[in-house]
């Protein structure tokens, strides 16, 4: 949990170092232009204090109500172009100070804040900022979401949110206070102050058209190549707790809102005390996940009948792993018989506090957790935990060598988490695009014909739709949506390789091929949905 305050403060203070923040970095710096030397302190106090207020505002609200994130985003792009004209027009400025609240009191504190009320007013100015903000830090702030992936509010989201915030509002504080400084302490600037003001308005109308035609995602994901994206779902082995008596790490929490059962009616850990039961948290279009069940399955027929049993909680990374039909169909192609339940709003999912796919509880039968594993791995240490909690000698064996080659990075292709794309996407609307897969550099995608990018994921809008690759592996996945009765066509490395029939939600094997650096190009049938890619080395 530690780790992940660290990366939500630190992801914070590269946001202010980012594009993300140029939308507000006029107003920022205008902070100083006038009004008393606390009025920088102030207008970050407030930012802060309103930007976590609204972020998990509108986080509740899309939820509640699912609302577009486009829609918050144009309205941050028409309050940002009003503002500017307040910064640059007087006569505006004081027309908007009459007839508005004081928080919306932007365009008169921008201009008269006057020195005695300048942490005051520095605050109500810093109010209006962070609403402003709000929707415009959104790809960044939705890394952050992604490490719980959860969209409820909690104690823990709420700290999050709230040190995001506060790592941004470190160097914007700098921001601010540097420009009162220079302009206070220059003569020439001082008898510039105006028009000063006015550039920054100027500044903060160009970004509007920035972005309008969403060239600020363009600039994001070039830049986003020097920062490190944290993702949940690890392509190695994480972590596992363990020692030779099994740790106690305190009393298991009870499944909560389950959504429904496959394979067994209801159950509680509470009437299943005196057994040992392994929680599996799972999604079925997880290859790290499905790699884990033969040795779950395994484990469930061979110990079931010495007081064994294996909850398999699907909790859903994309929105058609919510769907019952889907995970009964998984369910039944993979042969799982051992019970699952589905988690689709997270509850114990945040119950666990957990943060991978997959993830192992061990608990034994009083209750107790006595082993958490995260990731692939140590099937032989997770076995012999069971064997040993159910009075069974250990197994003398070891599990296969962990491969060290280096794989291309799991690579998603929907707006919020899609950082790897040649060149910018067309939010939320149906484009054009014409990337050329000789110029892709490693792990880069690109796409040809017509596309839709929605949040989670790109949709073929045409006959003529290629989604292409620079990957680094022997093995491709791809997680698609819908069906189509025209065969998804696959060429690597120029050649023709074979193609496959897309027949529901789910992720499907793409190619198998020697190690090494490979490019990849697929034809898409109209109306399939990309997701995302993973890799393997086998």
């Amino acid at each position: 949990m530690i780790t992940l305050f660290v990366f939500s403060f630190l992801a914070g203070f590269f946001t202010a170092l980012s594009p993300c923040i140029l939308p507000v970095l006029p107003a920022i710096l205008s902070a100083g232009v006038a009004g008393g030397r606390l009025r920088p302190l102030g207008t970050i106090v407030g930012l802060i204090c309103s930007f976590t207020f609204f972020t998990l505002l509108l986080t509740w609200l899309i939820q509640v109500t699912g609302l577009s994130p486009s829609i918050l985003r144009y309205i941050a792009i028409a309050l940002i172009f009003f503002f500017g004209l307040v910064m640059i027009f007087p006569k505006l400025s004081n027309w908007f100070a009459k007839i508005t609240t004081p928080i919306a009191d932007l365009g008169q504190k921008i201009q008269s804040s006057k020195p005695k009320e300048g942490f005051l007013g520095g605050f109500v100015f810093g109010l209006a900022l962070g609403l402003l903000w709000t929707p415009c830090a959104g790809p960044i702030l939705g890394a952050i979401t992604t490490l719980v992936a959860s969209q409820t509010i909690s104690a823990t989201v709420i700290a999050m949110t709230l040190l995001y915030s506060v790592g941004a509002g470190i160097p914007l504080f700098f921001f601010a206070y540097g420009s009162a400084r220079l302009i206070k302490t220059s003569r020439f600037l001082s008898r510039y102050t105006e028009r000063i003001r006015q550039f920054f308005g100027v500044l903060m109308i160009a970004f509007a058209v920035l972005l309008t035609f969403n060239w600020d995602m363009l600039i994001s994901q070039k830049l986003s190549l020097f920062f490190p994206e944290w993702i949940s779902e690890k392509n190695f082995h994480v972590e596992v707790k363990k020692n030779s008596s099994l740790p106690n790490d305190g009393k298991a929490p009870e499944l909560k809102g389950i959504a429904a059962w496959i394979n067994s009616p209801p159950l509680t850990l509470s009437e299943l005390k005196g057994k040992v039961v392994l929680i599996d948290f799972w999604t079925y279009s997880c290859i790290n996940c499905l790699r884990t069940i033969p040795h779950l399955e395994k484990w469930y027929q061979d110990y079931k009948d010495k007081g064994f049993v294996i909850i398999g909680v699907h909790t859903p990374e994309f929105a058609f792993e919510r769907d019952l039909d889907n995970v009964k169909k998984a369910v039944r192609d993979l042969g799982i018989t051992y019970p699952v339940a589905l988690d689709n709003n997270y509850a114990t999912w945040n119950a666990y506090h957990n943060q991978y796919w997959p993830a192992h509880f061990l608990v034994d039968q009083e209750g107790v957790i006595r082993m958490e594993h995260f990731g692939e791995g140590e099937y032989t240490e997770t076995e012999n935990g069971i064997r040993m909690l159910l009075g069974m000698s250990p197994l003398n064996r070891k599990d296969a060598a962990v491969h060290t080659r280096f794989i291309s990075p799991e690579t998603y292709l929907g707006l919020s988490r899609g950082r790897s794309y040649q060149s910018s996407l067309s939010s939320y609307k149906t484009a054009t695009y014409n990337n050329e897969i000789s110029s892709l550099k490693e792990d880069e995608v690109g796409l040809k014909g017509l596309w839709f990018a929605q949040d989670e994921y790109i949709e073929a809008k045409g006959s003529e739709s290629y989604l292409e690759l620079n990957f680094l592996s022997t093995k491709v996945y791809l997680v698609l949506g819908g069906s189509s009765k025209t065969p998804l066509e696959i060429l690597l490395d120029g050649k023709p390789y074979g193609t496959i029939d897309v027949d529901g939600d789910k992720k499907y094997n793409i190619v198998s091929a020697s190690y090494g650096r490979h490019l990849l190009s697929l034809k898409v049938p109209q109306g399939i949905r990309a997701y995302a890619f993973t890799f393997g080395d086998e």
